[in-house]
């Protein structure tokens, strides 16, 4: 009996040592002033992490434009639209892992066409 505590003890633990804190979202991750959707590519992950010493002293910091920019480059787009942005922390024995995850609707875009007719002088 002894046994199986200890094994649903660690599988217990191992199961609840990360934690996940929603961060943010945003329509855009730049301006589309003057700019047309011209092709949705789909759904894109990027990602970065950073891990410290004893929860303490931090090695890095976890980027987000550098998520950002890998979920763009994924797909080969210009922008990501639909914004979601989370943080990820899995803790362990000597060190813990900070993981920045972004995901979003990656797009191609293209010139804003005038629609204002020209004036004639």
């Amino acid at each position: 009996m002894k046994k199986y505590l200890l094994i649903i003890i660690i599988i217990a633990v191992a199961f609840f040592t990360g934690c996940v804190t929603p961060m943010g979202m945003t329509a855009s991750s730049t301006p589309l002033h003057n700019k047309v959707i011209a092709e949705n590519l789909g759904q894109a992950v990027g990602s970065d992490w950073s891990w410290s010493l004893l929860g303490v002293w931090s090695v890095g910091k976890p980027d987000i434009d550098k998520a950002i920019n890998e979920a763009i480059a994924s797909k080969n787009g210009d922008a990501l639209i639909n914004v979601r942005w989370y943080q990820k922390h899995y803790y362990f024995v000597l060190f813990s892992v900070t993981k920045v995850i972004v995901t979003g609707q990656v797009i191609k875009t293209a010139p804003a066409q005038s629609t204002q007719p020209a004036t004639k002088r």
